[in-house]
């Protein structure tokens, strides 16, 4: 079986538009209700997030997984990640913060990085932008390039 790269996080954080950017496809961004499998990546919607009766299926689904990425982006409404959530994951666990390109109604980069430690991750973390390309090469470096 193929191992991929799962991401997780809360809607509309760029979970999607990431995983277009590891597949290296230039698909249309739309809005999944499922757990959708790409060539290299396994992107759960943010509803199973957002309600704790979802959480078996990210943690079931995560068995495919040889990496797990937590996706916060500098625009998300609110956090969804319980304490010490990466730490039911048996796998490399990273945290990505998306959207660095937005300039308003932006979030402290010091709360984010906070989140993830509350969460269990320890850095390194990656600041990410799809629509420039930022962080994105050396994210998919660290992926291809990691020691587990």
């Amino acid at each position: 079986m193929k191992k991929r790269i799962m991401l997780i996080g809360n809607s509309r954080t760029g979970k999607t538009s990431l995983a277009n950017r590891i597949n290296s496809d230039d698909l249309e961004v739309m809005k999944s209700q499922a757990i959708c499998y790409g060539e290299n990546t396994i992107d759960t919607p943010g509803e199973y997030l957002e309600s704790p009766m979802m959480h078996k299926y990210i943690i079931s689904a995560s068995q495919d997984a040889d990496a797990v990425l937590f996706i916060q982006s500098f625009d998300q409404p609110i956090f969804s990640f319980p304490p010490n959530f990466a730490q039911v994951f048996n796998t490399k666990r990273i945290g990505v913060i998306t959207k660095n390109d937005i300039k308003e109604k932006r979030h402290d980069l010091g709360l984010l990085l906070d989140n993830f430690r509350e969460i269990g991750l320890e850095e390194p973390f990656f600041i990410t932008s799809t629509r420039t390309g930022e962080g994105i090469e050396e994210l998919k470096n660290f992926l291809l390039n990691r020691n587990d």
